[in-house]
């Protein structure tokens, strides 16, 4: 584990730009929005609970809408992968815009019992190569692990706000109406 570096270089496999659901929070999506221009309703979608695997029952970010849950997820084709992956270059269209989900991967933060933090780790899952012959360092991945983790934060009280709404019909796309219009003011 580590806690001040993490063996690990990117090569490049396009694995979690494939393979990966990437789950952004309403900063991310603004972030996005506001830095490439491009439109959350068409980069975005939203899943239901039999079309993702490794998402808790008890995640605090399922929406309720027209009777049924739903997370929100960046836009990906099966056989294509991710919304914004250039189809030319195989690169991220957005990389220095990206996720914060996305910036951590395939890092994954290791805690004691009690919540504090331990160290990082690669993902056991990691479907890439997991090559290790680079070194990165954890004080950056902290710092953004600590700002994601108050997104997610203020990600959870919107959704349970969006949640609490008693709106016959509504649609998950509907959540996005309590952030986006922010962008287009």
């Amino acid at each position: 584990m580590g806690t001040r570096t993490v063996r690990f270089r990117c090569h490049h496999t396009n694995h979690c730009c494939r393979d990966v659901v990437c789950l952004p929070t309403p900063y991310d999506v603004l972030r996005i929005a506001l830095e490439t221009g491009a439109n959350p309703y068409e980069f975005l979608e939203f899943l239901r609970p039999n079309e993702i695997t490794g998402v808790a029952k008890n995640d605090p970010t399922w929406l309720i809408a027209d009777g049924q849950r739903y997370i929100m997820a960046l836009k990906r084709d099966e056989r294509r992968g991710c919304y914004f992956l250039n189809r030319r270059t195989r690169y991220c269209s957005i990389y220095e815009h990206r996720p914060n989900l996305c910036r951590l991967y395939p890092f994954k933060v290791q805690e004691t019992r009690d919540g504090r933090f331990k160290g990082f780790v690669l993902h056991r899952d990691v479907g890439c190569p997991r090559h290790r012959d680079g070194v990165v360092d954890v004080k950056p991945l902290y710092d953004l692990y600590m700002n994601d983790r108050m997104h997610q934060e203020d990600y959870a009280r919107m959704v349970a706000d969006f949640n609490a709404r008693d709106c016959p019909g509504r649609r998950p796309e509907s959540f996005l109406e309590l952030f986006i219009e922010l962008v287009y003011e």
